[in-house]
C-alpha cells in the first residue's frame, strides 16, 4: 500500500513527528510512502534520511488567524489545485493522509482523482491555534466528513470535537509512539545549583501560556527558583515574555534558551516541568515529560486530564491562573517525597500506555482499514 503523507509543516514538531514514527513503524511491511510538504525542511531531511521521495509545493492553509487572510488563502488554494492534483496523480497513491485539519488541498486533490482521503485530527484549530476555517466550521466540517473515510485522533477531547463533523463511525482513536529517550549525559545540569529548577518547552505563542509561568514565577515566596523556557517563536510575544520578566525583576531568573537539540535530556534535569498551554488536544509534550519522571504541573484542558490524574500523576490547575500555578509549584518545593511520587507514577503511566507495538498496531489496522472502504464518487 502507498501512503501520501500531505504536511501543513515543513519542519518537524508536534503534528508533524508521528509521520516518521508511522514510517519506521510499519518499516518492513508491505508499505511505502512519499510526502508533500510546503517547503523544504526538518521534516524532508528526516524523509530523506528515510528514503522516502517527497516533493515541495505551495500547500496553503484553509484557515487563518479571525479570518484576516480568508480570501487570500481561498485564491492561493484555488490557484494551487493544478499542482497538487498533477503531484498527486504521478505519485498514484493508495491512501492520501492530511496530516492536519488545517490544510485542505491534500482531500481536494484526493476527491478529484477518487483516491481514498484520511484526515489526522491532531488539533482543536481554534481553541489551541485561533485559527478559524476560511469557509466556516459548518461547510469545512461537512466537506472534511465528505472527503474522509477514516479520520485519526489522539485524544476523547479531540474525537468530541470533532463528532458533529466526523462522526465516531469514522474515527480511530491512535496513541502516539512517545520514545523513551536515554538519559544524555551531555545534557548540561542547570544553574545555579541548588536552585530549583522548571522547565517549559514548546513553541513561544500566547496560546501556549509562558506569560502565565512568569507571572506565577512573580508570585512564590522564595527566589531560588529558576524557569528555563525551551522554543522559539514569534518576536513581538518573545519581546513581551522577556519584558514582563524585567517589570518582574526575574531577568536573572527566567532564562531563555531558544531551540535546542535534546530537549527531553533537558527535561530529565528539572525539578519540575510545566505545561502551560490554553488548551491541547493531547499534548506530546506533556507524555515525554512523563516518560521523564520528572513532576508536571499542567493546565486542565483539553486532552491534557486524559493523561494527568491530578494528585496522582501530576498538578493539574486551571489555564490562565497564575496563582493556582505558583501554589502548586510551591507545593512541589515543600514537599520533595510527593513530588518524586507523582513523577514515578507519571512515567510508570506513561511507558506502559505509550510504546512502539501499540502504535505500531494500531496505525497498521487503521491504514488497511481505510484502503479497504469505498471511495468516496470523483468530484467530476
Amino acid at each position: 500500500m502507498k501512503i501520501l503523507f500531505v504536511l501543513h509543516d515543513g519542519d518537524l514538531g508536534g503534528a508533524t513527528t508521528p509521520v516518521l514514527e508511522t514510517i519506521d513503524a510499519l518499516a518492513g511491511k508491505d508499505f511505502s510512502f512519499a510526502a508533500l510538504v510546503p517547503q523544504p525542511g526538518s521534516v524532508s531531511a528526516a524523509l530523506t534520511q528515510r528514503g522516502v521521495p517527497w516533493k515541495a509545493l505551495p500547500l496553503p492553509l484553509w484557515t487563518s488567524t479571525k479570518g484576516r487572510r480568508r480570501f487570500r488563502n481561498i485564491w492561493d488554494s484555488w490557484k494551487a489545485i493544478p499542482a497538487v492534483v498533477n503531484a498527486v496523480r504521478a505519485i498514484a497513491p493508495d491512501l492520501v493522509l492530511s496530516n492536519s485539519a488545517t490544510i485542505g488541498l491534500g482531500s481536494m486533490a484526493a476527491a478529484h482523482l477518487g483516491i481514498r482521503h484520511v484526515w489526522w485530527l491532531q488539533e482543536f484549530v481554534w481553541e489551541d491555534h485561533q485559527l478559524a476555517f476560511d469557509f466556516g466550521w459548518k461547510l469545512t466540517g461537512w466537506l472534511m466528513d465528505q472527503r474522509s473515510v477514516l479520520a485519526l485522533v489522539p485524544s476523547k477531547a479531540i474525537a468530541d470535537k470533532w463528532a458533529p463533523y466526523i462522526g465516531p463511525h469514522k474515527q480511530v482513536r491512535i496513541d502516539y509512539h512517545i520514545k523513551d529517550q536515554p538519559r544524555f549525559a551531555e545534557a548540561p545540569a542547570f544553574n545555579p545549583a541548588g536552585a530549583f529548577h522548571l522547565v517549559l518547552a514548546g513553541s513561544l505563542n500566547p496560546q501556549k501560556g509562558q506569560m502565565d509561568a512568569i507571572d506565577a514565577m512573580g508570585r512564590l515566596h522564595t527566589r531560588n527558583v529558576h524557569l528555563h523556557l525551551f522554543g522559539t517563536g514569534g518576536r513581538g510575544y518573545a519581546a513581551r515574555l522577556r519584558a514582563r520578566a524585567e517589570t518582574l525583576g526575574l531577568n536573572e531568573q527566567v532564562h531563555f534558551h531558544g531551540h535546542v537539540e535534546g530537549v527531553a535530556a533537558r527535561l530529565r534535569k528539572a525539578n519540575a516541568i510545566l505545561i502551560t498551554s490554553r488548551c491541547e488536544g493531547l499534548g506530546r509534550i506533556t507524555i515525554e515529560a512523563m516518560r521523564s519522571g520528572v513532576p508536571i504541573v499542567a493546565t486542565d484542558a483539553g486532552g491534557i486530564p486524559e493523561l494527568i490524574e491530578n494528585g496522582r500523576k501530576g498538578i493539574l490547575y486551571p489555564p490562565g491562573d497564575a496563582a493556582a500555578l505558583a501554589e502548586a509549584i510551591e507545593h512541589l518545593i515543600a514537599s520533595p517525597q510527593y513530588a518524586a511520587g507523582l513523577g514515578a507514577a507519571a512515567r510508570q503511566w506513561a511507558s506502559q500506555h505509550y510504546g512502539a507495538e501499540q502504535f505500531a498496531q494500531a496505525i497498521e489496522a487503521a491504514l488497511r482499514r481505510a484502503e479497504a472502504t469505498d471511495t468516496a464518487p470523483r468530484t467530476r
